[in-house]
């Protein structure tokens, strides 16, 4: 069986490269379903979504792929009932946290998605399935992937808070037990340790008698019994059977996971499908930017016109880069030169350049690059003698033809190397030519090369077929591989001998054994190798003139654009920073007038209350005066004020009220004072003198209702799991201004364990906030480095 051009042109090379550069299992997978296509439009639509893919690299990076995740079969198996273990469970959480990821890195700017429309990768991350409440289920229940978290449910926190209390319990006997001076003697180790899940001691195995208790194991070397003490059985039986009750309750955590899982088998396996076409597109675009390929144009003709295309398996380095066109004018391209020459690199080049356009990659060439569209492609190249049918090369090279021949059509590609060769040459040079008719009766399109100077001629008077050569430097005895179209290749054998050495009489006497018009086309050959050397120069001269042009154009419109991205920058930094400033200043405008009307609305309620507390004085004092059975008799006090001066305050005891003073004592010692509205003059005998208590100032106590209102809202605790930092961040302010205006003491912060990243950027933020004096880890039943509390200055 004839191999594949596939196999021939070693793309396989190419497909192993692409999946190097997958990033998940299932990306690799769908690599390896990807096929040749026919279709004109499938093949514009793959290019589109390798473009697509590209430029999202270039403006936005890799986008985050951890979504790609094998979740299809575990969610399967959960629909049939069965219960997922932690792993699979955190797979699936990972998956749908991934969907979240994507479709952020999808969203971007306004002004991105305005000029970087990417319809296709669009709707395909459209296309994926979410639900907030089963990752946020995951992600508050599974911690890693061999733990579920103590508040997973209020069983299994209390579950763990009575085990590890009965095991500090049965750890502290023990360790009183391995303190006892009756035992040091007999006592391998003093420490504590654990078999068959049972706490234990290790003893010396000619103490055992010792130390009541039960065997559980013994040491290597038999020097060692671990001894369970009769102490603490009971105390570890109830570890025992705590732990069950543990596992218990994980089962059930698991299954009720598990059943919501098992709701959604085709939605994971949508997601699973649409994840590994994302992970195939983004290896495509990111085996276009190592190739520096473009997207061709595609002639849905056989037009095919290549423009500096090169070969991808050849190092960047040494390859030369190939200029073509077939398919149009010409059926057909027969190229002639030396052998090294590179006539077969340019039949694989072309072939290389087919497939990957076909199976959606873009190509390592130049813009203006044009590929036809071919129902198929065939090739013969290279060394195809079969060892074990027992054929030559030649045959071998001819049964594979038959089967090209008995195939295409006139949508087809064939590419024949050294056509004809291995036998006879006159018989190999019509066995030759009779094949390229038949492919051109057929319209196929087709490039071929050869030695046989008929195929030369062949090719000069043959419409629809071009000559073409492979440039080969006489002056260094050496190929150049460039090929030249439209100049049939001179065989250069005389040239290189007479350079090799070779006498002048040897190559007269050879030159007549040649026929005339041999001798005559050789020269015209020579001719039309020189005129175009001419006018390559002169176009090499053209090209750098072009380059040069272009080269300033493209540097003033790279300035001009970084103009604008300044200029944009500018005014996008000078808005943002203008809206921070307004909302700021918003923000301190609605909390002042809050504290405002707060503060009036105290005032008004102060000085109501002063003037019913004056009220209630004088209706007092008048019923005193006006009473016929006592008047107001003042009494002198107990322990009378010796000085006074204007602004203390003192007590009349036989008034009752407080007052302040206005004025210091007369010659008769009367002192006039104000007991809230109502000013009178008593004796000074009448008057205790009061430590007057310190005032808070108004907005001090305005502050202070502030904060004993806003406590009874505030919240102590702020559970932040499964956001990245930038979401928390938010979150954070706000915990701290509230906890700090609620006169909080401290504040706690869930960020779990996972991977440390979250854990570590809150403990630097709190580190460097102005309201925080301290940040540390909550104690271990509380969760521990799952949870950092923060206190406030």
């Amino acid at each position: 069986m004839a191999r594949s051009i596939e196999a021939i042109l070693e793309f396989h090379e190419i497909v192993k490269r692409l999946l190097d550069l997958a990033s998940s299992d299932i990306g690799k997978a769908r690599i390896l379903k990807m096929r040749f296509s026919q279709d004109a439009d499938e093949i514009e639509y793959m290019q589109k979504e390798t473009q697509e893919a590209l430029s999202l690299l270039i403006t936005r990076a890799a986008p985050p792929l951890s979504g790609a995740r094998s979740v299809a079969k575990a969610a399967h198996y959960a629909s049939r009932g069965g219960v997922l273990g932690i792993d699979e469970i955190l797979n699936i959480g990972d998956s749908l946290r991934g969907v979240s990821r994507i479709r952020k890195y999808m969203d971007g700017s306004k002004g991105e998605e305005e000029e970087l429309p990417f319809p296709i990768i669009g709707g395909m991350v459209s296309a994926l399935w979410s639900r907030g409440e089963l990752r946020e289920a995951i992600e508050s229940t599974i911690e890693s992937e061999d733990k579920i978290y103590d508040d997973a449910t209020p069983q299994l926190k209390q579950i763990r808070r009575n085990l590890a209390a009965k095991r500090y319990s049965v750890r502290e006997k023990l360790q009183n037990i391995l303190n006892s001076q009756d035992l040091q003697q007999s006592l391998q180790d003093s420490i504590v340790t654990v078999r068959e899940g049972r706490y234990v001691v290790p003893v010396r195995h000619d103490a055992r008698n010792k130390v009541k208790g039960l065997v559980h194991d013994m040491s290597a070397s038999g020097q060692t019994v671990y001894v369970e003490p009769m102490a603490v059985v009971e105390a570890n039986n109830e570890i025992r059977a705590l732990e069950l009750k543990e596992r218990e309750e994980i089962r059930r955590i698991l299954e009720e996971l598990s059943a919501e899982i098992g709701a959604y088998p085709e939605e994971f396996a949508q997601n699973e499908q649409i994840f590994g076409d994302l992970d195939f597109v983004f290896a495509k675009a990111k085996l276009a930017s190592e190739q520096n390929a473009i997207f061709p144009s595609l002639s849905k003709g056989r037009y095919t016109k290549l423009v500096g295309a090169r070969h991808p398996l050849i190092d960047p380095k040494d390859v030369v880069p190939l200029s073509l066109e077939v398919g149009g004018q010409h059926q057909g391209l027969i190229i002639t030169g030396p052998n090294t020459g590179g006539k077969t690199v340019s039949l694989k080049t072309l072939g290389v350049m087919v497939l990957m356009t076909q199976y959606g990659l873009h190509i390592p060439a130049e813009p203006g690059t044009v590929m036809g569209i071919y129902e198929g492609a065939y090739a013969d190249i290279g060394d195809e003698q079969s060892i074990e049918q027992s054929l030559s090369t030649f045959s071998s090279h001819m049964v594979h033809i038959v089967d090209i021949l008995g195939t295409i059509n006139d949508k087809s590609l064939v590419l024949f190397d050294e056509l004809g060769a291995g036998t006879d040459p006159t018989e190999g040079a019509a066995l030759a030519l009779s094949i390229i008719e038949y492919v051109l009766k057929k319209g196929a399109v087709f490039m071929a090369t050869t030695h046989y100077t008929q195929l030369k001629l062949y090719a000069l008077t043959r419409e629809g077929v071009q000559n073409a050569s492979m440039e080969f430097d006489v002056d260094t005895l050496s190929p150049t591989y460039r090929l030249m179209v439209g100049v049939p290749g001179k065989s250069n054998a005389f040239e290189i001998s007479a350079r090799l050495g070779l006498s002048d009489e040897v190559l007269a006497g050879a030159k007549d054994f040649l026929e005339k018009e041999d001798i005559a086309f050789e020269d015209v050959l020579t001719t039309l190798d020189e005129q175009r050397t001419r006018l390559e120069k002169q176009q090499a001269e053209l090209v750098q003139l072009r380059a040069q042009y272009r080269e300033e154009a493209d540097k003033a419109a790279r300035m001009r654009k970084n103009l604008e991205r300044e200029r944009g920058a500018i005014l996008s930094k000078a808005r943002d920073k203008a809206h921070r400033i307004v909302k700021s200043a918003r923000e301190d405008a609605d909390l002042a007038v809050s504290e405002i009307r707060t503060l009036k609305r105290d005032l008004e309620r102060e000085e109501a209350q002063t003037v019913q507390e004056a009220q209630d004085i004088l209706r007092e004092s008048d019923r005193r005066l006006r009473s016929k059975d006592r008047g107001i008799v003042l009494k002198k006090a107990k322990n009378p004020a010796k000085k006074l001066k204007p602004g203390d305050t003192v007590y009349a005891e036989s008034l009752g009220v407080t007052a302040t003073v206005l004025e210091g004592p007369d010659d008769k010692g009367n002192v006039s004072i104000q007991a809230g509205l109502m000013k009178m003059t008593l004796p000074r005998a009448a008057l205790v003198l009061r430590e007057e208590e310190p005032q808070t100032p108004n907005i001090g106590g305005k502050r202070e209702k502030f904060s004993q209102n806003k406590s009874k809202h505030v919240k102590t605790e702020f559970d932040i799991r499964g956001k990245t930092f930038e979401e928390a961040k938010s979150v954070l302010e706000k915990a701290i201004d509230d906890g700090y205006l609620a006169s909080l003491s401290s504040i706690r912060i869930i960020h779990g364990k996972g991977t440390g990243q979250l854990r570590k950027k809150v403990k630097e933020y709190l580190r460097r906030h102005p309201s925080i004096g301290k940040e540390e880890d909550a104690d271990p039943a509380e969760g521990g480095s799952g949870v950092t509390v923060a206190h406030f200055r």
